[in-house]
């Protein structure tokens, strides 16, 4: 009796750990790229950054100088990979922002989450449990202006503990 209850316990948290994990996926990326000035420019990053594998489609806006990048359900993102696509098409970037959809409420530890076995930090702890559409900025230099990030410096040696995956700096 002891051990079919035990096993269903198991079962039960492991299914229960499946769909937290699954609950949570970045769908698009905005990134504002600085340099652009002609379509020439603009067909460069937008070739770099198709070059990634959890890249589904990549919108330019030349007149903004702005991208929107889908990606692909159920592949990791990389924000550090879009950021360095950016630069090795020769730009820099100027804003990165994601929208994270949260189907069920994430666990947060304080200002972190943890997601796809990577630590996000929040400048300002969320004052509500994630879920929805979480509209999240990266900080940091890879991510933002110089005078942007100036703001954020003081917050960015905060850790959560997770040494594994990245760590991302971010704010809503």
């Amino acid at each position: 009796m002891k051990t079919i209850l035990f096993k269903t316990l198991s079962i039960f948290l492991f299914a229960t750990c499946i769909a937290f994990s699954a609950a949570a996926q970045f769908e698009n990326v905005y990134i504002g790229v600085n340099g652009l000035t002609c379509s020439q420019c603009s067909r460069t990053v937008e070739l770099s950054i198709r070059k990634l594998d959890f890249v589904a489609d990549v919108q330019m806006n030349l007149e903004h100088t702005e991208g929107k990048i889908i990606l692909k359900k159920n592949k990791k993102a990389d924000m550090e990979k879009i950021a360095q696509a950016v630069v090795n098409a020769g730009f820099s970037v100027r804003y990165l922002h994601a929208d994270l959809r949260v189907d069920n409420s994430v666990v947060t530890t304080g200002p972190c989450f943890s997601y796809n076995g990577d630590q996000y930090v929040f400048s300002e702890v969320p004052k509500e449990p994630l879920k929805g559409e979480i509209k999240l900025k990266f900080v940091g230099k890879k991510y933002m202006a110089k005078n942007d990030f100036k703001k954020f410096a003081d917050h960015m040696n905060d850790r959560c503990g997770n040494t594994e995956g990245k760590v991302y700096h971010v704010t809503m």
